[in-house]
Order: C-alpha cells, then structure tokens, then sequence
C-alpha cells in the first residue's frame, strides 16, 4: 500500500496570547518573524508533520495552525506560504471535523465563518478526512481539501491526488 505524502507546512497564528518581553519586529506586537494581519499574527513552519503534531507544535509557540475568517485573510495565508517556499505549497490550516463527521470547527476555538472548499470537498474521502489542507490543486484562489490527520505534507509540486512517496 503507497505510503501518504501530504503537507510540509504548517501555519501558527497568535492572537492574544503572546508574551510580553518577546522581541517584536514591528508596532502591532508581533515576535521577530510573525507577520500581522488585522489583530494576529502568522507564521509559517516549513516541516513535515501530521495534523496533530502541527498542532502541538504550534502551540508549544503559544499559537494554533491557523483558522481563516476571511477571503482577505485567506489570501494572505497563501501569499504568507508563497514567499516562505517560492510556491503554492499545501499546508495544514486548524479547520477539523475529527469530532463530528461534517462539523467543521477552528484548533483555536474561533467561530467557523468562512470556509473556501474546493468544488466536491469537503468529501470524507475513504472515511478518514478530518483535517483541512489549504492550496490544493492547481487553483491560486487557496481553495480547501479534507485530508487524513496522519498524513506527512511534503514539499512536493502540489497534486491533486495522494501519490507514492519517492
């Protein structure tokens, strides 16, 4: 059986819970390498992980993988992920349905207000899609997929099919 080979990236983004004393690269508070869009902070992490270890990973940062309450915001994640790797790269976003098949909600707890699926996702493809990737395909709009948790994103050209690992 081929082996998962999806994300690379993940996202953080911190609203309010940055610490004081971080060394900030601007007025709006953010820690040296996070970029601000409205009142939070973003940052990309360029590693393979599953969803979950993303997660954890971000909020070891004081973070969450980042929810998307916008299409500005949206395409801000996606240019954020295009000047960090050169391309489109698929990446984690905090968007999960692991609870309730078909009730998606934000890692950090947000209001679900916004969503940007691809034509026919979310679709629970072979029963395990539970957690969102955004940049799938070829579509520069930052379309969405479902995609399985334990899957490790690489930095492969994006496809839109899971293929085999080198």
């Amino acid at each position: 059986m081929a082996a998962h080979c999806p994300l690379t990236a993940l996202l953080c983004l911190a609203g309010a819970l940055l610490t004081t004393g971080t060394p900030v690269n601007n007025d709006h508070g953010c820690p040296e390498g996070w970029s601000v869009f409205g009142t939070r902070c973003f940052k990309f992490f360029d590693m393979k992980a599953t969803w979950t270890v993303a997660e954890k990973s971000c909020q070891s940062h004081g973070a969450n993988l980042a929810s998307i309450h916008s299409t500005e915001e949206s395409t801000f994640i996606q240019n954020l992920i295009k000047q960090a790797t050169g391309e489109n790269r698929q990446s984690w976003i905090g968007a999960q349905d692991a609870i309730q098949e078909g009730l998606w909600m934000w890692s950090d707890g947000s209001v679900w207000d916004y969503s940007n699926w691809k034509t026919g996702e979310p679709n629970n493809d072979f029963g395990n899609e539970n957690f969102a990737v955004i940049n799938w395909g070829a579509d520069p709009a930052a379309i969405w997929n479902d995609y399985p948790g334990t899957g490790l994103m690489t930095s492969a050209v994006p496809k839109t099919h899971v293929r085999k690992c080198p």
